[in-house]
């Protein structure tokens, strides 16, 4: 057996213990193929372990090669045995650019196309080299020390999150390298379609990738392990705080309903916290100035209405807080 496949199917196996894992032919795991290396690399390591799934295919229409894409998908899924979903978008320009707007796009249809067969986890190939480039992306745009503990091997979407809370994203090859999952392509004879524009440096991610981590490591060689470690390093810190958080939680909120009163007899870092914590359970995430702009309203002593964000809102009612989304 080829070191790579050791490595590949011992890290899913590894991730599906870790979370407590089981799909079932009636209740399979979704996942996110696009023809790529990474997908197809986690793809087949699925199949190999028998692992009943169902894979999703998203055609953005963007390149002229997008049919083809999908025919090498279909053709890969049949000599697996697994019949493949296609699912094609309209990309719409907006703020977010090409890759963002293709992002939002691809996100959404697989979240409805998920709810409407019940399927709640979707397996995703994001792997050791695309954490890194993650991480730096969160340390350049501020977003905090959590964004710096990067992508987590179980964890929300992402993306239209407060509308989908009950899809979570799995991604067991986040211990390999790019270079771990080629091998593994290489072994079993794997091919897979490559995107053109993953060497435009115009994307900020390819410029990380291409240009940005070379010269790093031309002067830091142990900078990309540096980055990961530290990355790790909050995983965990923040891991051990979420449950810290969700104890706390469970102390002043019953049957989703915050009791104000208990709460804010909390310390005010752990209020902001244990407000974190019920609304995630809720499905929305918000920023540190969001929560703590939330936290400055939910201690004013009327009730109403507090604004959270996309289309949610808390009501306030004999000091009891409820988490509400706007129809």
């Amino acid at each position: 057996m080829p070191p790579s496949q050791d490595l590949v199917l011992g890290a899913i196996e590894a991730a599906m213990a870790s979370g407590g894992l089981r799909p079932t032919s009636e209740s399979p795991m979704a996942v996110a193929y696009s023809g790529g290396l990474d997908s197809t690399v986690l793809l087949h390591g699925l199949n190999a372990l028998h692992i009943p799934v169902k894979p999703v295919h998203v055609n953005h229409q963007l390149q002229p090669v997008a049919i083809q894409w999908e025919s090498h998908c279909t053709d890969f899924c049949e000599s697996l045995g697994q019949p493949l979903d296609i699912l094609r978008v309209d990309v719409k320009p907006g703020r977010q650019g090409a890759e963002g707007q293709a992002r939002k796009a691809r996100y959404k249809a697989i979240q409805t196309w998920m709810r409407s067969h019940n399927l709640t986890f979707l397996a995703c190939g994001h792997h050791q080299d695309d954490q890194l480039e993650t991480v730096l992306l969160q340390l350049f745009r501020g977003s905090g020390l959590r964004g710096l503990a990067g992508m987590r091997t179980l964890g929300p979407t992402g993306v239209d999150a407060p509308l989908f809370p009950e899809i979570v994203v799995f991604r067991p090859l986040l211990t390999l390298s790019k270079r771990t999952l080629a091998d593994y392509a290489t072994a079993h004879g794997l091919s897979h379609v490559e995107d053109p524009s993953n060497a435009n440096d115009v994307y900020k991610r390819n410029w990380i990738r291409g240009r940005l981590l070379p010269e790093l490591q031309s002067h830091f060689p142990q900078a990309s392990s540096g980055i990961l470690k530290m990355s790790a390093h909050f995983q965990g810190y923040f891991a051990e705080l979420d449950k810290q958080n969700e104890v706390s939680l469970d102390e002043v909120c019953q049957s989703g309903v915050i009791d104000l009163k208990t709460w804010n007899a909390l310390p005010q870092t752990r209020r902001v916290e244990v407000l974190r914590a019920w609304l995630r359970q809720g499905g929305v995430l918000c920023n540190r100035a969001q929560l703590l702009e939330l936290q400055r309203q939910l201690g004013l002593p009327q009730g109403g209405r507090r604004q959270v964000c996309n289309g949610w809102y808390i009501q306030v009612l004999r000091y009891k807080a409820r988490l509400i989304i706007e129809s």
